[in-house]
């Protein structure tokens, strides 16, 4: 059975495009010789500078959002509300400072890892919002008991 392949282009950042450069019909993409008759075919219809671009293959037919990012967008959502709501538990007034909620081991965490709240532009410290950790496996546990308890 032949299928539709769309062929991305992946930038070197590791983030690949958002639309398809080409739309390839074959029965399998796994093979090296598909891979090398794309790779030729592509060189062919663009020039040289396609053999040195990384590209990713999906089949057409299948959904083309990676299930990994969609899945790492919902955990950075509930991570996001857990801060949130922690801020709001300590009585923080943040209304007017830009700022955002990251894992940190500093001077003022006791060089220990602790989940907290800083400064936008100069990650400067604000407040803890987490107990302190001496790991950061300990403290990415933390923040999923926290957020299964969220969901709950």
């Amino acid at each position: 059975m032949s299928y539709n392949w769309n062929v991305y282009k992946l930038f070197s950042s590791g983030n690949r495009a958002k639309a398809p450069f080409a739309v390839i019909e074959s029965e399998d993409c796994e093979s090296e010789s598909f891979m090398s008759k794309v790779r030729k075919n592509l060189e062919e219809k663009f020039g040289a500078k396609a053999a040195l671009t990384k590209y990713k293959i999906m089949r057409a037919d299948l959904p083309q959002e990676e299930r990994a990012d969609v899945e790492k967008e919902k955990n950075l959502v509930l991570r996001n509300r857990v801060l949130s709501t922690k801020i709001k538990a300590l009585g923080l007034d943040l209304q007017n400072k830009r700022t955002t909620g990251a894992l940190v081991m500093s001077e003022d965490t006791n060089w220990k890892w602790q989940w907290c709240v800083l400064r936008m532009s100069s990650n400067q410290f604000i407040a803890a919002l987490s107990p302190e950790f001496d790991t950061t496996e300990g403290a990415q546990d933390w923040m999923k008991n926290e957020t299964a308890e969220l969901i709950k």
